[in-house]
């Protein structure tokens, strides 16, 4: 992929922008979706072998964790750190709510950090992800949304990233979409060196392997309980972790747009999934982050908890985040000057 190519010259959107001119608005009537034909630019008789490789030989070797040799309290530690750390503090903190969303601020050594996290999930460079999310909430549940479960269920869940799609794939939709990422030298840099997901998730899983059996020579000696223990950290801390955080991530695309129940009308066909967000840390809660791009946080009733929101609030109280955006209740709140209780969300769709 050349990096060459020229700057168009229209403005990259912006989310907020788009965001808060939709809450400006009324929410329209809603709209009955049925179902949609593939992208216009999908060639389904290209598939993309890295992508389908990868998926493969990673979920192949996660079902190590199916036998009781590779089982260990600490693999399972390593599985629920690994999925903190490089899931959730990569994924839908940072590459979603802060670099695509804009919700909150952090010191540039902190992001760069959390983008590195990110990385170590294999789910993409920062410019494609924000460029295709970005596209995501402009089409949402239309056609040009490259991954509409109103295709069907599959693609939206893995198949959307197993065929190529010309009209998203190529970096001068990258360039208009996600300009503010790209004028990052790190993250320029990562589209241009030579495969950089893979560069990331192989080093890092190296990386885990030999401090894995490091450690447990240190415990056990060079025996076979230290290969053993490092066995069992690396299928679980790397391999079952890869593939949780992929298919949490992915059920956000496919689950939350099917299932659900829906407080704002928004012209796509969101829904908040109780089950999504409670494997996501808030994240199935999709509707109302629909509805409020802008925000930081995605509970808009008391009983919808979002653990991703309370850990950026927890950076903030650190000195990690600043100018986090509240959801739009507290936002209208404040700009009246009101302490009543917020305007029920479910009128939005009455």
């Amino acid at each position: 992929m050349s990096t060459r190519a020229a700057v168009t010259d229209k403005p990259s959107i912006d989310s907020n922008a788009v965001a808060q001119e939709d809450l400006n608005r009324e929410p329209p009537a809603a709209t009955p979706l049925t179902s949609l034909e593939y992208p216009s630019g999908v060639d389904l008789n290209d598939i993309q072998w890295g992508y389908s490789i990868s998926f493969l030989v990673v979920h192949a070797a996660a079902l190590l964790a199916l036998f009781p040799w590779f089982f260990s309290w600490a693999g399972v530690i390593a599985f629920a750190v690994g999925t903190v750390v490089f899931g959730q503090l990569g994924i839908p903190i940072c590459y979603h709510r802060l670099l695509t969303h804009r919700s909150f601020k952090t010191p540039k050594w902190f992001e760069r950090t959390l983008v590195t996290f990110a990385l170590c999930s294999a789910q993409e460079t920062p410019a494609r992800w924000v460029a295709w999310h970005r596209i995501h909430h402009q089409h949402s549940d239309h056609r040009e949304d490259m991954h509409s479960p109103l295709v069907n269920f599959l693609w939206s869940h893995i198949n959307w990233l197993v065929y190529r799609n010309n009209s998203v794939q190529n970096f001068s939709l990258y360039q208009k979409y996600a300009r503010d990422i790209l004028s990052d030298r790190y993250y320029m840099w990562l589209e241009k060196v030579p495969y950089p997901m893979t560069l990331f998730y192989v080093g890092h899983a190296i990386a885990f392997f030999l401090i894995s059996y490091a450690i447990s020579i240190a415990i056990f000696g060079a025996n076979m309980q230290a290969f053993q223990m490092t066995a069992s950290l690396f299928v679980w801390g790397v391999l079952v972790r890869t593939v949780w955080v992929w298919h949490i991530t992915w059920s956000v695309n496919s689950l939350s747009h099917m299932f659900g129940y829906r407080n704002y009308a928004t012209t796509d066909d969101s829904r908040n999934n109780w089950f999504v967000s409670l494997i996501t840390g808030g994240e199935g809660w999709h509707n109302n982050h629909h509805a409020d791009q802008a925000s930081a946080s995605v509970q808009h009733r008391w009983w919808e908890f979002d653990p991703n929101y309370y850990v950026i609030q927890l950076f903030g109280v650190c000195g990690l985040a600043t100018n986090i955006v509240p959801p739009m209740h507290q936002r209208r709140r404040a700009t009246e000057g009101t302490a009543g209780t917020p305007r029920d969300p479910s009128e939005a769709v009455r």
